[in-house]
C-alpha cells in the first residue's frame, strides 16, 4: 500500500545500512512507525537535511509489513531548530512519544499538540515547564491513563483548592493530612491547575512534575528515560558551578 503527503516529524533516525537511514517517524493519521530512507546518508542525497526533528515534514511511502519505504519528503514550511535547554525538552517529548506511543496507533489531536508545543519552545521562547506537564498529562489521556483532577477519589467530593491530597498512582487523589506510602503529595490548587492546563506558580509545577513523571515512570517500569538524566545533569553541573 502507497501513502502520498502525509503530515509528519521525525522522532529519531540511525544508520540501517552504508547509505540508508532507518527512521522513526510520528505522523499526524497513522501514529508513530519506521520507515527505512535509502541513500539518505550520500552525501549528495536531497534528504541529508530534510530529516531531521523537530521539522514539520510531507512524508510518502510505501507499506512493506513492518517496516515501510520512504519514497519522497519535503520540509512543510521552516521552523527553527531548537538549542540549549529547549533542545533538551523537544528531545524529551520525541522519547516520551517513542515510548510510550503504540506503533500505527494514531493520536491526532495529540499529534497537533506536539507540533504546537515544539514551535511554541523554539519559537516563542516559552518556559518549557508548563508546556511539558501539559504535554504528559495530554499523553497520559491519550493512552489511557487520564488523570483524575476533579474529585476526591474517596469521598466523590470536587477538588479543594486548600485542601492537600494524597495522588495514588492506581486510585486518584483523596485527602490526607500525612503522607502515604506509593502516592504523591499534591495540593488542590495543582490539580486545579492541572486540569486547567494554567501551571503557573513554582509550587504548582514541581508538584505537577512529581505527580505526572511518578505516572509515566510507572508506566515504564524499569526503563528509564536518558533525557531525563540529561536534564537533570545539565541542573546539578549549572547549580555546581554558580
Amino acid at each position: 500500500m502507497k501513502y502520498f503527503q502525509q503530515a509528519a516529524m521525525v522522532l529519531h533516525t540511525r544508520p540501517y545500512t552504508e547509505s540508508s537511514l532507518l527512521i522513526d517517524v510520528f505522523t499526524r493519521d497513522h501514529g508513530r512507525f519506521m520507515l527505512i530512507s535509502k541513500g539518505a546518508r550520500r552525501q549528495k542525497s536531497a534528504l541529508r537535511g530534510v530529516l531531521v526533528p523537530f521539522q514539520p515534514l510531507l512524508v510518502s511511502w510505501s507499506a512493506k509489513g513492518q517496516l515501510g519505504i520512504l519514497t519522497s519528503a519535503e520540509v512543510l514550511g521552516y521552523t527553527p531548530l531548537p538549542t540549549g535547554e529547549c533542545l533538551q525538552s523537544c528531545y524529551y517529548l520525541n522519547e516520551l512519544i517513542l515510548k510510550l506511543l503504540h506503533r500505527f496507533d494514531p493520536h491526532p489531536e495529540l499529534y497537533e499538540y506536539y507540533e504546537s508545543a515544539l514551535y511554541q519552545l523554539v519559537s516563542e521562547s516559552k518556559d518549557p515547564a508548563e508546556l511539558l506537564r501539559i504535554f504528559e498529562k495530554r499523553l497520559l489521556q491519550e493512552i489511557g491513563f487520564a488523570l483524575i483532577l476533579d474529585h476526591d477519589c474517596e469521598t466523590g467530593e470536587a477538588i479543594q483548592k486548600d485542601i492537600e491530597y494524597q495522588y495514588f498512582t492506581n486510585r486518584g487523589p483523596i485527602a490526607a493530612n500525612i503522607s502515604s506510602e506509593g502516592s504523591v503529595r499534591v495540593s488542590g490548587r495543582t490539580l486545579n491547575a492541572l486540569k486547567a492546563e494554567r501551571i503557573e506558580t513554582p509550587l504548582e509545577r514541581t508538584q505537577a512534575r512529581n505527580l505526572t513523571r511518578t505516572l509515566i515512570q510507572e508506566l515504564l517500569g524499569n526503563k528509564s528515560l536518558r533525557t531525563r538524566r540529561v536534564m537533570m545533569n545539565l541542573r546539578e553541573f549549572a547549580n555546581t558551578n554558580r
